[in-house]
């Protein structure tokens, strides 16, 4: 078979115990898939890397079904389309979407995310990945609807160098917020944080004292807070709300993601005492406002109010390599691999 009829693909070899691994999967060759009605063959340019897709590897799945062994890893990806069973996608089509670790994959639009054209733009081709892609919107719907910031709020965001958390806190920046601070670990990451992702002030938890701190920068509590990491954060920052303050949950990256079940929080009790409002972020539940969400990104991004950070990576052997680093320190911003170029 010539390069154009193979497909590269990486494979579920075995669930992960504990931490995932770049030996849970394995190289695989197989030919091209053939088309069924509606279909849309795409040739992968980049693979998105979050969180969740650990969750996607065990037994349950989480909010998606779980990928079998055997199967290639799911990805949020941008690709180009190669051939089309789907009168809305044409041949040269760049999409983003849902994808898997396949050098090809068979998209389809009416999947739980939709299968988005890009518009032709001056930026690069990664962002509609990165800060207009799930990290971003995710972002921008939580921090927008979710905790309706306001120039009142004084807002803290745990993961706050992560692809969602930086946004997180850009985007209440750029909304005015009275005071943004962002928890990461260690010295260079809060840095980061400040210096580059314009947070007024960070907290470095792993080297102070998170309810110490939170009780410096917010003598009068924190009203928004954006979560990413769940556990003993979370119970920090309850224990520290201003009444009628507002919490998004929006992920938990301190269980590992290794099971579905996640102990809930201790102080529970502060979310009646405090008459706080605790609330969820899912995309899918925006699934037909994806567009709208990113013009607006977009026109911050075009005004200066709001920056982007990638940590990109080339090649398609790479792929396994990169997961684990989602929770072992990666650097700051979007994780990325390129595996391609549009043509």
């Amino acid at each position: 078979m010539t390069s154009r009829q193979i497909n590269r693909q990486w494979l579920l070899a075995r669930r992960p115990e504990g931490a995932v691994k770049p030996t849970d999967f394995v190289y695989n060759e197989v030919p091209l898939p053939t088309l069924g009605e509606g279909d849309v063959l795409v040739r992968t340019l980049y693979f998105g890397y979050d969180a969740s897709q650990r969750i996607w590897l065990t037994e349950d799945g989480g909010y998606m079904p779980p990928i079998q062994l055997g199967e290639p890893m799911r990805t949020m990806g941008i690709g180009q389309v190669v051939e089309s069973q789907n009168t809305e996608y044409e041949v040269g089509d760049l999409v983003e979407g849902f994808m898997s670790w396949q050098a090809y994959v068979i998209a389809r639009s009416d999947g739980p995310m939709p299968l988005r054209k890009l518009p032709k733009a001056s930026y690069p081709l990664s962002w509609n990945l990165s800060v207009l892609g799930v990290a971003g919107l995710a972002a921008y719907f939580g921090v927008t609807e979710v905790l309706s910031v306001t120039p009142e709020d004084t807002v803290v965001v745990s993961a706050a160098t992560g692809a969602t958390g930086s946004l997180a806190g850009g985007i209440a920046k750029a909304l005015g917020a009275k005071k943004v601070i962002g928890i990461a670990a260690g010295p260079e990451k809060c840095r980061w944080i400040v210096e580059k992702a314009g947070f007024d002030a960070a907290i470095d938890y792993k080297n102070e004292s998170l309810v110490e701190r939170l009780k410096e920068l917010c003598p009068n509590g924190v009203s928004a807070y954006f979560d990413n990491v769940g556990g003993d954060t979370l119970d920090a920052l309850l224990l520290h709300m201003a009444p009628q303050g507002r919490v998004l949950i929006c992920g938990a990256m301190s269980s590992g993601y290794t099971d579905v079940q996640i102990q809930g929080p201790r102080n529970y009790m502060q979310i009646c005492t405090q008459m706080l409002t605790v609330k969820g972020i899912h995309l899918f539940f925006y699934r037909d406002r994806l567009e709208e969400g990113a013009a607006h990104l977009a026109c911050l991004l075009a005004e200066g109010r709001l920056g982007v950070e990638e940590n990109v990576f080339e090649g398609f052997e790479k792929a396994p390599e990169l997961l684990p680093t989602i929770f072992s320190g990666k650097k700051p911003g979007k994780l990325l691999l390129k595996v391609g170029e549009p043509v």
